[in-house]
């Protein structure tokens, strides 16, 4: 079948799909907060709203064309109920394993936990955000389409260097243009390109060991609820933080807790699981 064959054509179409829903759901909620007063959340749930919902629209015309779409990039089916099991504890284990740690090892002290209504539904409220505006048209476009189409040309582990690499490109191209037709400053950092690479991969081998791109997505909002309301203590929206605590240096947390253990720690996990996986299939 012709949509069995790699197409840059069609990888570069889910890139430029991607970049212009992103700059353009982005800053429709800018300007409603800008210009009509809308609040924060709301700008951002309907920006959420934007996202997902031409993503959807773009999934069901390929649908059209490839009735297998669903199924091949994960958003249908389970293929191990044990392993969707692991995939969900893994990322809460290591967030308790990395606060445990983090106060032993005197990297935070004066820890206090705040399970206010106000601070959960705050979750609530941005975890649907989350979803709506980030987990899902970006795991369906780049752990999905994107890394499919790569992989119908290169062995999974070259597809799995080369899909954050786009990941990382999407901001870029996004920021580019808000940059060209705003007048908006063009900022990149490293550490923010290092975070984005290995973020990238360990989304993708979520969904690689569990066979769910929904995985995938749970683990996205999992490490961003995480890093906005424990790691950030209540920077991300101001005295709103699941956790507090006073950190050996600023910033500490983000980089133990939200990116050692959570990002770099799953990967190095999954790729156990995975050769694990890989030997005990050999071996019968």
């Amino acid at each position: 079948m012709e949509s069995s064959k790699f197409r840059i054509s069609r990888l570069l179409l889910y890139f430029l799909f991607v970049t212009l829903f992103l700059f353009i759901s982005g800053n429709t909620g800018r300007y409603l907060i800008e210009t009509h007063g809308f609040s924060w959340q709301i700008a951002m749930l309907l920006q959420g709203v934007i996202f997902t919902g031409l993503t959807t629209m773009v999934l069901f015309l390929l649908k059209q064309k490839n009735p297998s779409i669903f199924k091949n990039i994960g958003l249908s089916g389970i293929k191990s109920y044990p392993k969707l099991i692991i995939g969900l504890v893994l990322p809460f284990a290591l967030v308790v394993l990395g606060i445990l740690t983090a106060y032993f090892i005197g990297g935070i002290e004066n820890v206090t936990i705040n399970l206010s209504v106000n601070v959960l539904i705050a979750i609530f409220i941005n975890s649907v955000i989350a979803l709506l505006f980030e987990a899902f048209p970006e795991e369906v476009f780049i752990r999905g389409l994107i890394f499919e189409e790569l992989n119908k040309k290169y062995h999974f582990i070259v597809s799995l260097l080369l899909q954050p690499l786009i990941f990382i490109c999407v901001p870029i191209a996004v920021t580019a243009l808000t940059s060209l037709f705003l007048n908006e400053s063009f900022e990149f950092t490293l550490d923010y390109f290092i975070l984005l690479y290995t973020f990238g991969i360990a989304l993708q081998l979520y969904r690689k060991y569990t066979g769910s791109l929904w995985m995938s997505m749970a683990f996205h909002i999992i490490y961003l609820e995480v890093t906005r309301f424990i790691s950030m203590g209540g920077i991300y929206i101001p005295d709103i933080a699941l956790m507090e605590f006073d950190e050996s240096f600023e910033g500490f947390m983000s980089l133990y807790l939200s990116f050692l253990f959570i990002v770099v720690i799953s990967v190095m996990v999954l790729i156990i699981l995975l050769l694990i996986d890989k030997r005990t299939n050999s071996g019968k």
